[in-house]
């Protein structure tokens, strides 16, 4: 039986090595600070500590690179595949011309997706869709010795500290920025729905930042891996890393994070594979062969999410603008982002592009109609009511985010 764990307050100072990004592109983010002052944080004993109460992990600094670790035995574990939802996604209009069965695969293309695969003590995390501001098969990496993330680009030849406080950041403003974290209250909940299968019991975490529910499972031999999972979604609401929400050999299948201002981003674990297989080389943190790096990610004006063909067939026919539109089929619409965040923007109700602040992007071609459209930031923290816009363009103002 696991020895009692007794409650220690230990002060943190966290600082990175990342200055904030310059440029039109994007510029420096009111929410994140790239070196914030020391900060007191509770560090309460959590799962991850020894079962004979040896130390805590020892926080990771942007700073300061890390040991790479050698190749070893192939390791058992478990892949499992997460699909993360927006539970007030923008609607899709009814009624014709919208294409909604083309609409709805566009959703479904564009969902942010994870694999993850996870150890007792270590753990995958890439980012397998576009539905991102970060790169397709960029990595997350931790281990349960150390609280903090390698972020890895997707060639695995360069890897980023991420001191703990630095995800809600990343994801979404694309900066591997420190904001303070703050301690959590944790509250059972009792049983929760079954899942794959499985028997769950919920549990709700409240920080200054946000709230949580997570439905969580048993998986036999999983160790801390569950608990590795769980640290970045803590990260996503500013919580201490080693605020105690799973045991051993458990994990979160389902997750609801909510933000105080507006909008929630769900979790849904949508596959369990339990393998022993796992490459330790493809786990390290960090792999033997990637050099350390540090400062802001390379400045992206922003991305189309979709093929250019897939944006003529929003609509299954023109409409009617009058005599001024009547001589064309298409046209063009450009999106401007006015905010001083990144903005993913969705065009009756498909996630059509991200727009770096001040960036600019065209969508072409674009069959003539009228479209509602809807700046999201990627956490749905913030964001725009919808508006009408039309192709090809008519007078807008510089405020309607297109022109």
């Amino acid at each position: 039986m696991r020895s009692v764990l007794w409650m220690s307050l230990l002060w943190v100072g966290c600082k990175v090595g990342a200055a904030p990004e310059t440029g039109d592109a994007e510029q420096a983010s009111p929410q994140a600070s790239a070196q914030p002052a020391p900060i007191a944080t509770p560090l309460v004993a959590s799962a991850n500590a020894s079962p004979e109460g040896g130390p805590l992990p020892t926080p990771m600094r942007g700073d300061v690179a890390l040991e790479a670790e050698g190749a070893g035995k192939d390791a058992a574990g478990y892949s499992i595949a997460i699909v993360v939802r927006l539970p007030d996604a923008p609607a899709v209009p009814a009624g014709l011309p919208i294409n909604g069965p083309a609409i709805d695969a566009l959703r479904k293309q564009n969902e942010p997706r994870f694999t993850i695969d996870l150890t007792s003590n270590r753990m995958r995390m890439q980012l397998s869709s576009l539905g991102f501001l970060l790169a397709r098969d960029s990595e997350l990496r931790a281990r349960s010795d150390r609280y903090g993330h390698v972020f890895l680009a997707p060639d695995l030849a360069t890897y980023r500290v991420l001191a703990p406080g630095s995800l809600r950041a990343l994801f979404g403003e694309r900066r591997p920025d420190v904001s303070p974290l703050s301690p959590a209250e944790v509250t059972t909940l009792g049983d929760g729905a079954r899942r794959l299968g499985y028997h769950t019991r919920r549990v709700e975490v409240q920080s200054r930042a946000g709230k949580g529910i997570f439905e969580i499972v048993k998986l036999p031999d999983l160790g801390d891996g569950g608990a590795l999972v769980v640290r970045a979604m803590l990260d996503l609401m500013n919580a201490a890393p080693q605020t105690s929400v799973v045991g051993p050999d458990e994990l979160p299948v389902h997750a609801e994070l909510q933000w105080p201002s507006r909008g929630a981003i769900f979790f849904d674990v949508t596959a369990i594979t339990k393998r022993t297989d796992l490459s330790s080389v493809a786990l390290a943190v960090p792999p033997p062969t990637a050099t350390f790096t540090t400062g802001p990610l390379a400045p992206v004006v922003g991305e189309l999410r979709v093929d250019p063909k897939d944006l003529g067939v929003l609509h299954t026919a023109v409409t009617d603008l009058g005599p001024q539109a009547a001589s064309v089929t298409t046209g063009s619409l450009v999106l401007v982002n006015v905010h001083d965040t990144p903005r993913f923007a969705w065009l009756d109700g498909a996630p059509v592009a991200w727009v770096a602040p001040e960036g600019r992007i065209e969508l072409a071609p674009v069959l003539r109609g009228r479209y509602q459209l809807e700046w999201r930031s990627f956490l749905d923290d913030a964001a725009d009511p919808a508006k009408t816009v039309t192709v090809p363009a008519l007078p807008q103002t510089r405020d309607a985010g297109t022109k």
